[in-house]
């Protein structure tokens, strides 16, 4: 592959397609440099080492959930039950569409018996997470059993997908996906 000119944020969505694909621990800076089209060097000009890449990863995906997927929450233009099957839907589709499952699940379970590099961020994405679907729920229900049922959507989908990636099984995540649509 010839050598390529990227820029830091290209250079952080591929990694990502590394990362979610090998996992943090099978990676190393050369298969990332590689699967870029760049020199192992040139990739260390970016980024001093694979831990830091991998927060970007992580931090990026992050982001790109908040503004695309847990917005729809917040969103004011859109009835409520109307937000929770358009998160659902957006759900199903992110997590079916590449291999791997959830990025952030994937690392919590690689890494955390190890080390605890990723806890924040991992927090956060799924504090956003669950403060999205509480934004539709608490229209409907007190805070606690909002809050409960938020957890409950998180916990139904992140086990289906461990379940549909064993079996190799989209039908456990769409079945997840229709039993949080009761929910609200």
């Amino acid at each position: 592959m010839p050598l390529q000119k990227l820029t830091k944020e290209e250079i952080i969505y591929k990694s990502i397609t590394v990362f979610r694909q090998k996992g943090y621990y099978r990676t190393n800076m050369s298969d990332l440099a590689r699967y870029c089209g760049l020199t192992k060097g040139a990739f260390y000009h970016h980024f001093p080492s694979k831990e830091a890449v991998m927060r970007h990863c992580l931090q990026m995906t992050s982001d790109w959930f908040k503004e695309h997927i847990f917005s729809i929450g917040y969103n004011k233009d859109i009835d409520d039950q109307q937000k929770l099957i358009a998160l659902l839907d957006i759900y199903y589709k992110t997590f079916t569409k590449e291999e791997g499952g959830c990025f952030f699940a994937n690392t919590i379970l690689e890494t955390m018996q190890v080390e605890d590099t990723f806890r924040d961020i991992s927090k956060d994405f799924f504090k956003a997470w669950e403060q999205s679907l509480e934004a539709i729920f608490t229209t409907k229900y007190p805070q606690t059993i909002s809050k409960d049922k938020s957890i409950q959507v998180i916990t139904q989908i992140e086990g289906a997908i461990i379940l549909m990636l064993l079996n190799q099984d989209s039908s456990y995540l769409d079945r997840a996906i229709q039993e949080s649509k009761k929910l609200y």
